[in-house]
């Protein structure tokens, strides 16, 4: 089934039957839906003219290319980009400097394996639509399209049971009370709000629900959205994962589901569409980038320059509606997209302190972390100790917890015996000693790790 350009409403149901009717691949863990590949000119669903000046762009930059390569980059089949490369040649814009291929599988013409010259009318064209959009990068997909396949793949079928969670979790000392509080939001997809005392693995848990959401994605490389382009794949958030398929329309990258994780750091502006003036095309914001993955605010309410209420007031409608909005401001529209990402908001700040009631009930799942049980604390002492490659002590950890919180009215905290390990390893080898839990580098260690104004004058 073909993919039609002229009517965006049946060009998103033709993508996602076609993607259900993808080929799968035998030895693949979980089932892909592959785009189908392009075979006409207008089942890109991009106008003929911003493909020619997209061409004309890619060669300025490139400088004279072989045909193969110029569909490479673009991320066309070359059948349909020789139909642009000879429009361009009639318009005097590239000439043909002849055959420069060494060899051509047999299913590319002789076309593939020509070197392409830019005229001197050509080079102007180019540095005229240089002034408007220096975007020069692989075909962006049509915004219908994507919101097509971004649907189609939040679907997801799988339920996760208690077994599956706990085989996702086991690297993490968590009880298993708190995998019960987890696994119904997870099933749900609902945002979830995790928090408690600091130290005790909100991050680490909120990371690994990534790896238990779903199979592989596609994304796409690029956006095309009112004769605007948004650059949309990021080498940070996606993850390219390399799995053999049937042919697939390479302006869409299989990535892992996207972790994007924001913290302090966090402006309004990240959440909008980002414009570059220089540039002249827009990059996706952070919950876009996040769709079909995690959207993860880590140290929720210290943001500087956005409030807890105000966050909350930017998505409170994607949450409820599941649909975001794009503002398109040089093209003066705004456009709506899916929201299929998982929200958590991770803080260990007290939740009453940061939003009211009324903005509480919006996050549908609360989960409390709390601080690790001395048997638990233990367990984490055994894992840290084997991973570092030292010998865990059952009586140094029995000696740390009497004299360094019970004595000291501290509370236990998961991080702690990471923390304090490094810190005793470190110890070891500036006395020259092989690093070894004992009671003398224990103390010392937490002599330097934990504040104690006791008895000190201030």
């Amino acid at each position: 089934m073909t993919v039609r350009s002229r009517s965006p409403v049946s060009t998103g149901g033709a993508v996602t039957q076609s993607l259900s009717m993808a080929a799968i691949t035998p030895t693949a863990p979980a089932p892909i839906a592959f785009p189908p590949v392009p075979r006409a000119p207008e089942e890109t669903g991009l106008p003929f003219s911003f493909v020619c000046d997209l061409v004309l762009k890619i060669l300025y930059f490139n400088g004279g290319m072989v045909g193969r390569d110029i569909a490479n980059h673009s991320c066309i089949p070359f059948q349909l980009i020789e139909s642009t490369l000879k429009f361009l040649s009639d318009e005097g814009y590239v000439s043909s400097a002849g055959m420069r291929a060494s060899a051509l599988s047999s299913d590319e013409p002789l076309a593939a394996g020509m070197q392409y010259l830019m005229s001197s009318t050509g080079r102007e064209r180019a540095r005229e639509l240089i002034e408007l959009n220096q975007y020069a990068g692989p075909a962006p997909v049509p915004i219908d399209v994507y919101n097509a396949v971004a649907r189609h793949q939040a679907r997801l079928d799988h339920v996760l049971d208690r077994a599956a969670l706990r085989d996702a979790f086991n690297h993490l000392v968590i009880p298993d009370d708190l995998l019960d509080r987890l696994g119904p939001a997870l099933n749900a997809r609902q945002a979830i709000f995790l928090y408690g005392p600091p130290g005790n693995g909100k991050t680490s848990i909120a990371e690994a629900c990534a790896r238990i959401i779903g199979p592989p994605l596609f994304v796409p490389r690029a956006l095309y959205v009112h004769g605007e382009v948004i650059r949309f794949f990021d080498p940070i958030h996606h993850l390219p994962v390399e799995r053999d398929g049937p042919p697939h329309d390479r302006r869409w990258q299989l990535t892992e589901r996207p972790v994007v994780k924001v913290g302090g750091e966090l402006v309004p502006r990240m959440l909008d569409l980002g414009f570059d003036s220089t540039l002249g095309f827009y990059e996706a914001s952070l919950q876009l980038k996040a769709n079909g993955g995690l959207f993860l605010v880590d140290d929720f309410g210290r943001q500087q320059h956005m409030s807890a209420r105000d966050l909350l007031n930017r998505l409170i409608v994607p949450l409820e509606k599941g649909v975001d909005y794009l503002n398109i401001a040089r093209a003066g529209t705004s456009v709506a997209v899916p929201f299929t990402n998982l929200l958590i908001l991770s803080t260990n700040l007290r939740p009453h302190d940061l939003i009211d009631e009324a903005f509480l009930r919006r996050v549908r799942y609360k989960v409390l972390v709390p601080n690790p049980t001395e048997e638990e604390y233990r367990t984490i002492w055994q894992r840290v100790c084997a991973k570092e490659g030292v010998a865990y002590d059952a009586g140094v950890v029995e000696h740390t917890i009497e004299r360094h919180y019970r004595r000291a009215g501290r509370t236990l905290h998961g991080a702690h015996p990471r923390d304090l390990l490094n810190h005793v390893i470190n110890g070891a080898r500036y006395l020259g000693e092989q690093p070894r839990l004992t009671a003398e580098l224990i103390d010392h260690a937490c002599s330097t790790y934990f504040v104690d104004t006791v008895g000190e004058d201030w």
